[in-house]
């Protein structure tokens, strides 16, 4: 059968847009009007695995909460995704779960309707559904999902509070340097050689680096974007060179440690998510360790499960892995040996949370002084490297 992009008007007066395999028009119509809708028009289309764009968090987030809330309240599945489909503001997400109401109308539990839209449902939300399809609970796995998902633009919010602000420094330093070197300094040298001023070596410095900046400023500013562009590619491509990258990145003052913590704040909070949605301990393993970005960390977390299958307890798993702090570990052990993981967690969760807003603040604390005081040492050498000769000058003038 073709598929049909169609566009049609819903109960409320709202346009949606979707795509629908169809015998044809009719049977398209048809088919809309099951669901509540009047088609305005529709054309054959090839089937696109997912949709174009993204959806905002903010959106996954209601959506979560609306069918959280309507399924306590007892409203059948189909109903709910139509109500919060009416309701959606995003027309990206209408679209979207116009077919997922579909998918489920025609006899597809829900997790399988999800996953034929991967971009915007992955594999740990289907997962996370699929799990409360079976435990008969979907109400409980929107809850954690709309709670990880929060928690997750909350670190997003962190993250980018620790880069931004360095980053617009350094372009401020930047730029600051360029003008300097390709405007201010040319100036003022040419008034010091024409005074025929003995010149001093940090002055002499400063007259070759603006020089170079004059007439090779492609290479200055080529280089180091040539270097990134690099190294971005070489990360995407080859994972081994990826590898050695994380490895390197860890290692690194201030940055590393953050990177660290980032990670394993994520790893535990999603654990501690699937773990308490009726997950067990391997399957929750390798979900979580998806949500971790550095490759070192990754595999660490393939040692634990490798180390679990292999009749370990989790914290003995944990110890070797040598990527957790004792804290966290002992905390897991008390967990273990108590019979209430779900409270360690909880206490894990909350220790990351707290580690990670004090390793970020501690590294933008630390880097804003750093980069001013390269700014002020730039300036403080241009007004010695200037104002020096004239001094001296000056100086031996005998009245």
């Amino acid at each position: 059968m073709p598929s049909f992009t169609y566009r049609a008007i819903n109960d409320m007066g709202r346009s949606v847009r979707g795509i629908i395999v169809a015998d044809n028009e009719i049977d398209l119509e048809a088919r809309l009007k099951q669901i509540k809708l009047d088609m305005v028009d529709a054309k054959i289309t090839k089937v696109k695995k997912g949709t174009r764009g993204r959806i905002k968090t903010k959106n996954m987030i209601i959506l979560c909460m609306h069918l959280e809330q309507l399924d306590r309240a007892g409203v059948p599945l189909h109903d709910a995704l139509a109500d919060v489909r009416d309701s959606a503001e995003s027309p990206k997400m209408r679209d979207v779960l116009t077919g997922v109401y579909e998918s489920v109308r025609n006899g597809n539990p829900l997790s399988k309707a999800l996953s034929a839209y991967p971009k915007i449902f992955n594999d740990v939300f289907v997962g996370l559904v699929a799990s409360g399809e079976k435990t008969g609970n979907l109400s409980e796995s929107f809850t954690h999902l709309a709670e990880h998902l929060k928690w997750s633009a909350e670190i997003q919010q962190k993250i980018k509070k620790a880069t931004r602000y360095p980053v617009v420094l350094l372009l401020v330093i930047t730029l600051v340097i360029s003008v300097l070197m390709v405007f201010v300094v040319p100036k003022l040298v040419d008034f010091l050689l024409a005074q025929g001023f003995t010149l001093p070596i940090h002055t002499r410095a400063l007259i070759a680096v603006s020089w170079a900046f004059q007439n090779y400023w492609y290479l200055i500013i080529g280089i180091p974007v040539g270097i990134v562009m690099l190294l971005m590619f070489l990360y995407r491509t080859f994972e081994e060179a990826a590898y050695k990258m994380d490895a390197i990145m860890l290692r690194v003052p201030l940055i590393g440690d953050v990177v660290r913590k980032i990670d394993m704040a994520r790893f535990t909070h999603f654990f501690s998510v699937m773990f308490n949605s009726g997950i067990d301990i391997l399957e929750s393993l390798e979900g979580a360790k998806n949500v971790v970005h550095n490759r070192v960390l990754k595999e660490a977390i393939v040692l634990v499960r490798t180390s679990i299958t292999e009749g370990n307890n989790m914290t003995t798993s944990l110890r070797i892995s040598n990527q957790f702090p004792n804290l966290v570990v002992r905390m897991f052990k008390v967990g273990e040996e108590s019979g209430n993981i779900k409270e360690a967690l909880e206490n894990i969760n909350f220790f990351y949370t707290r580690e990670v807003n004090e390793s970020v603040e501690a590294m933008v604390g630390a880097i804003q002084p750093i980069l001013t005081v390269v700014m002020g040492a730039l300036i403080f050498w241009v007004i010695a490297a200037v104002f020096g000769p004239l001094y001296q000058s000056f100086s031996k003038i005998q009245f």
